[in-house]
């Protein structure tokens, strides 16, 4: 009967012999003996895409809530009606930040 044997592979930082399924080097310690994980052009894509949608979604917030905290500076005139207005318009621009990327994704950009 013949067994299988485990296939040695170089570990990436330290360069001598380990399990391919091992978890950590015996030898140095290293949690990737086998190498740091690569991105296929498509996981690249898709990280890209999410960063991108991360970004315009907390840009939108933001510009919302400095609106609002101006528009209650302005307005009433109080510091605390610049607080509820900031806080409303960060409400109001989690909504609008995803509908933006919607409209993105529905128009293939």
């Amino acid at each position: 009967m013949h067994t299988p044997k485990r296939e040695l592979v170089p570990c990436h930082d330290c360069g001598r012999a380990v399990s391919f399924s091992a978890v950590a080097c015996p030898h140095c310690g290293s949690r990737e003996p086998g190498g740091p994980y690569v991105f296929s052009p498509r996981e690249k894509r898709r990280h890209n895409i999410e960063a991108r949608n991360d970004h315009t979604l907390i840009t939108t917030i933001l510009a919302c809530a400095i609106v609002g905290a101006v528009y209650g500076l302005l307005v009433p005139g109080t510091l605390m009606a610049a607080v509820g207005f900031c806080l409303l318009g960060g409400i109001i621009g989690a909504p609008v930040g995803a509908a933006i990327i919607f409209t993105s994704w529905v128009i293939g950009e």
